[in-house]
This record gives C-alpha cells, sequence and structure tokens, in this order.
C-alpha cells in the first residue's frame, strides 16, 4: 500500500484523532481491566508479601500462571539453560522483584494482543518495545524501593497499551481510506503524543493511583528535568529501548 497525497493523510490522521478523543472520553471503548489485577497490585505492593503468596495469586487463574511461565522462558527473561516448567521454580529463578515484572507483564499481554493487519509485525515490535523499556524504567527507578519500581514499570505498560489502542485506530482509518499510509512522520506524531493519553485513560478507568495518572501526563512535556521521577524514568526508557532494538535489528541483519 502506497503512502497517501498530503491532503489524504491529513484527513486520516485527523480521523484518527477523533477515534482516540472518543477512546479517551468513552470507558467503554478502552480496554478491560484485567480481572486479577486489583488482587495482584495489592499483593505485589505489600512488603511482607512472599513470593510464595504471589504465586498463590497467579495460580488462581491458568492462563495468567501459562503466560508467565512463557515469559519467564522467553529470551527476553530466561537467564538459566534449564527451562522453567513451574511457578515455583519460576519465583525462584527471578526472586519477588523479578516475579513483580513479570507478573505486571503477563497481566497485560493478553490486553495488548491485537492483530497487525496492514502494519504487519508493527504490534509485535509494540510489545517488545514496551516490555524493553519496563525493565529500563524499573532499573531507572530502582533508587527509589520497591513502590517506585513497580509504579514505573506498570507505566511503561500502560504507555505500550495506549499504543496499541493508537495503532487500532489507524489500522482502522487506513482501511476506511483504502488508499494508502499517512506519511510515517504523521503516523509517528500521533503514537508519540497520544500513547501515554490513552495510557492516562486506561489507568483512569482501572481506578489506577493519582500518581500514574500524572506521570503518564507528563509525557508530554518539552523537557525531562520538568517531569516527576517517576515520570522521568518513563521518558528516558522509552529511547533507550528503541537504541537498544535497532542494534538487536543491525546484529541480526549482520
Amino acid at each position: 500500500m502506497a503512502s497517501l497525497p498530503a491532503e489524504d493523510s491529513d484527513a486520516v490522521i485527523a480521523a484518527v484523532r477523533r477515534r482516540l478523543q472518543r477512546f479517551a472520553e468513552d470507558p467503554q471503548r478502552l480496554p478491560r481491566r484485567p480481572q486479577l489485577l486489583p488482587h495482584l497490585l495489592s499483593t505485589l505492593n505489600d512488603d511482607d508479601a512472599s513470593s510464595r503468596d504471589i504465586a498463590s495469586v497467579i495460580a488462581r487463574d491458568p492462563t495468567l500462571a501459562a503466560t508467565l511461565l512463557k515469559l519467564a522462558n522467553s529470551a527476553l527473561y530466561r537467564s538459566h539453560g534449564a527451562a522453567v516448567e513451574s511457578l515455583d521454580r519460576a519465583v525462584a529463578m527471578v526472586g519477588v522483584d523479578g516475579l513483580r515484572h513479570l507478573v505486571a507483564v503477563a497481566l497485560m499481554q493478553p490486553v495488548m494482543r491485537v492483530e497487525g493487519g496492514v502494519f504487519g509485525r508493527l504490534p509485535d515490535l509494540i510489545w517488545d518495545h514496551t516490555q524493553r523499556t519496563a525493565l529500563i524504567a524499573a532499573d531507572a527507578a530502582r533508587a527509589g524501593g520497591r513502590e517506585e519500581v513497580f509504579a514505573a514499570q506498570l507505566l511503561a505498560l500502560l504507555q505500550g497499551l495506549g499504543a496499541i489502542v493508537v495503532v487500532q485506530a489507524l489500522r482502522d482509518a487506513v482501511a476506511a481510506q483504502a488508499g494508502g499510509f499517512p506519511d510515517a512522520g504523521s503516523m509517528g506524531h500521533v503514537l508519540h503524543r497520544w500513547s501515554p493519553r490513552i495510557g492516562r485513560a486506561v489507568a483512569r478507568e482501572w481506578g489506577l493511583s493519582e500518581r500514574v495518572m500524572q506521570a503518564l501526563d507528563e509525557q508530554g512535556a518539552d523537557a525531562t528535568h520538568a517531569m516527576s521521577p517517576l515520570a522521568r524514568a518513563l521518558a528516558m526508557a522509552a529511547p533507550e529501548a528503541s537504541a537498544v532494538m535497532d542494534g538487536v535489528a543491525e546484529a541480526n541483519a549482520a
């Protein structure tokens, strides 16, 4: 599919913005909150909760447990040769802090699913970027303690979820146009500006903290020094994750 003329490209982008505004304002259009999220959040943020406590909550949802094991065995997270075949082993391998991250990612993964359609592998690339951003943001927030680390991970996942919604809106608008794609710069701008906004709308609908919503609001700031530490961790992690992915792509192409 070819690029659209400038006038048609602008019309498609305008339609995408209108669609995203409706998403942001109508809770029924937003991704549904994972059923176990409130219980898991309280357990994950409880300093007295053991890895066994967390694993017992996960075990209540076979799909979540299976997703967690799949993630623990993926190239991004697996650090040992032997396959991880049980929740107890996953817990032993990654520890409580690592488990917090894996659980957050596993919770979001089903919500993040979307067919690429005309955008091919873009949703998969966004999911890969989201996971890497969450890891980097968590590391940047580590000095603030366990709760700050988990909040940074959650921020990255929410922004990634917002990006998936943006891609859905772009896909639908392009399909309606049936003549080509908007220019890459315009699509990139929409993704950059709307992903945190949709992520914030999701955070609001899911009943997450004001601090999380504020950090997503701050992603629109022009300079990172004006951001809160939590927002800054996300803003600096995203381009670093992109650089890592570019490096991986270049190594694979060599």
